[in-house]
Formats: structure tokens, C-alpha cells, sequence
């Protein structure tokens, strides 16, 4: 009789056991999705800040910024500087993909003339495993030194992310 009492407390032991073990994994499963999501959410809001950022350099690009006495406007753009950078830009990838890494950048007139090309100032295509694309657009100012005329246009800063 008391092997069978015993054999009966090793089978409830066992049965306790396996129950706690299943509710375990599934608390492993929940807390795991709930950490994976969190991560991705952080991932996300980490790759738009770093597509901000990237477009603050943009903007803030010496070699595209208009300068009224060798001091810096906010917001505008010299088209003479501009066609020089298209040219320089390519010359030097290393340095520009330091401040851009994996991005394209354009120049949109958008008034008076909104038919005028886009120019791209910098495009470095991203891998494949870059699934993510942030775009940021910014109004801007596109000042021409030659007739000294002011246009507004439009720079768009496409970041990629993993």
C-alpha cells in the first residue's frame, strides 16, 4: 500500500511539475515578445533620430549654406555653391559618408518654377538588409548670387536604416 501511495505522490510531484514548467515557458514566450517589441520600438525611434540628424547636417552643409559677411543664413541655400558641391561631393566619398552614411539627398525648386529638376546633392544606395527609409523634407530657401533672386524649394533627406 505504501508504494503505491508513494508511486501516486511522485506521479502528483511530476504532474506539479510539468504544469509549472509550461506555465514558465509560456511566461518566457510572453515576456520575450514583449522585450522584442520594445526593441523594435527603440530601433525605430533611434533610426528617425539619426534621420533627423543627418538632415541637420544637410542643412547645415558649409558647402551648400548661403553666408550674407562671411556669416551663415539659416534655411538657405546657394544654387552656385550647390552645382559645385554635385561635383565635389562624389570626389570624397569617405568624408561624406561620414556625415550622410547611407542616404540620398535632393534639391527641389518648388516656386516660382516647381517643373525644374531635382538635383541630387549625395546618394549612397544601402545594402539589402537596409529595410527601413525615413524621409524628411525641408522648406528652403535657394538663393542665386548671379541675379540675386531667392526661390523657395525643398530638401529631401531619404535616410536608410536597418
Amino acid at each position: 500500500m505504501n508504494n503505491k501511495k508513494a508511486q501516486i505522490q511522485i506521479f502528483e510531484t511530476i504532474a506539479v511539475l510539468v504544469v509549472f514548467f509550461v506555465l514558465l515557458g509560456i511566461g518566457f514566450i510572453f515576456y520575450t515578445k514583449v522585450i522584442k517589441s520594445n526593441i523594435e520600438s527603440d530601433a525605430a525611434e533611434i533610426s528617425q533620430s539619426k534621420s533627423v540628424s543627418i538632415a541637420q547636417r544637410a542643412m547645415f552643409l558649409p558647402e551648400i549654406q548661403c553666408s550674407e559677411d562671411n556669416v551663415p543664413k539659416e534655411n538657405c541655400i546657394d544654387t552656385l555653391k550647390l552645382d559645385s558641391a554635385i561635383s565635389v561631393i562624389p570626389d570624397n566619398p569617405l568624408y561624406y559618408y561620414d556625415l550622410f552614411e547611407f542616404s540620398k539627398i535632393t534639391i527641389s525648386e518648388i516656386y516660382p518654377d516647381s517643373s525644374a529638376s531635382a538635383k541630387t546633392l549625395y546618394n549612397r544606395a544601402a545594402p539589402n538588409d537596409y529595410k527601413r527609409q525615413f524621409k524628411t523634407r525641408v522648406p528652403v530657401t535657394l538663393y542665386d548670387p548671379l541675379t540675386k533672386t531667392n526661390k523657395f524649394g525643398m530638401i529631401e533627406i531619404v535616410t536608410y536604416t536597418k
